[in-house]
């Protein structure tokens, strides 16, 4: 097969041919057979999925189901998920060594960690500070390079709290990247962001009240903010605009859009569903930085080239790498909303749609 790429924002286009592994070999010669007239992209990423469920569903993840939205992913042309954790392993168990002809490349946490009191009843492993370390390495140990803590929680009647202190983030990214494992942070509210910031995390999930200067030391070490919009707004709308909550997470998006429209340089925005659309559909999301702020080519690249630089994978049009294309009819970075509605998919040569 030989295939037309034509990358985004006025790259020269190029011809090459799929060899029999899957990769990408210099052209052979023949008519082409797909891409002229189309854009291309090495693959879409969502960095913060949850292939356990379809939605907020508080139980295991079933192996077949997964199976399916991992699938699902590839057809949608997102070919690497950053899988957040959930209240078991079994995304772990089923994806970890899936062939790239089933499933997306994959990494993630297995069981969320949390406090008493500081995430939904029973979901997540829960913590004190005396078993913070060896909770901490299990989990590192139980996922496939990432823990998932949930740095704050709303209480009833007292609003959203920290479930850890600095020195327990500190103590936290320690014993993970100790045993070789990433750390991500989910933080809706004031002060834990900056906290998981300063400790090293790695991955700021949500992050509504990180400040300018977060972002700066985040740039300067490479870590990711996936700032997942689209669940934030689902989130306001189910509390109310106008409860308590409502009123936090908006003020926080505010600051979120603040800091998207004024990014500094190197700081890795991601992009991720996080459940408010399913993980084939995170061009949605990239439409939401945009709507925020984001300059339209960082955005795509949310959702492409930053998150598989951060993860230091392989995603390029050239001759000995994977045959992976996911194409659009006009230029994203023009047109951010393309990556909606991807025309044809290309998975280790074999076309998928």
């Amino acid at each position: 097969m030989q295939v037309v790429l034509r990358p985004p924002g006025g790259a020269e286009a190029l011809e090459l041919s799929v060899g029999d592994d899957g990769r990408w070999r210099e052209p052979a010669g023949g008519d082409t057979e797909l891409g002229s007239g189309w854009w291309a992209l090495p693959g879409l990423v969502d960095s913060h999925s949850h292939l356990a469920a379809d939605e907020l569903e508080l139980r295991p993840g079933e192996p077949g189901r997964i199976r399916e939205r991992a699938f699902a992913c590839l057809e949608g042309g997102v070919f690497l998920v950053m899988d957040k954790g959930w209240c078991d392993g079994s995304v772990v168990a089923t994806l970890t060594d899936a062939p790239p002809s089933a499933a997306p490349e994959f990494e993630g946490a297995a069981r969320i960690v949390a406090v008493e009191g500081g995430y939904y009843p029973g979901f997540a492993v829960e913590t004190d500070p005396d078993g913070l370390t060896e909770v901490v390495r299990r989990a590192a140990s139980e996922g496939a390079g990432w823990v998932k803590l949930v740095g704050d929680w709303p209480r009833k009647g007292r609003g959203a709290l920290p479930n850890f202190d600095f020195e327990q983030l500190r103590t936290a990214v320690e014993v993970a990247h100790s045993a070789g494992a990433r750390v991500a942070v989910h933080t809706m509210a004031p002060d834990v962001a900056s906290w998981a910031v300063a400790a090293g995390v790695d991955s700021i999930e949500h992050g509504l009240f990180l400040t300018a200067g977060d972002l700066e030391v985040m740039a300067a070490r490479g870590a990711a903010w996936v700032p997942t919009v689209l669940r934030c707004e689902a989130l306001i709308e189910a509390l109310g605009p106008d409860s308590s909550g409502g009123r936090l997470l908006a003020a926080g998006l505010d600051n979120v859009a603040s800091l998207l429209s004024d990014l500094p340089d190197g700081v890795r925005v991601l992009a991720g569903t996080d459940l408010a659309v399913p993980s084939p559909e995170v061009g949605r999301e990239v439409t939401a930085l945009v709507r925020l702020g984001l300059d339209p080519q960082r955005a795509v690249d949310a959702a492409s080239a930053s998150a598989y630089s951060f993860t230091q994978r392989e995603a390029a049009f050239a001759p000995g790498a994977p045959a992976d294309a996911v194409f659009f009819d006009r230029d994203p970075y023009e047109d951010p909303t393309a990556l909606e509605r991807p025309v044809a998919v290309l998975r280790r040569g074999v076309r998928l749609r």
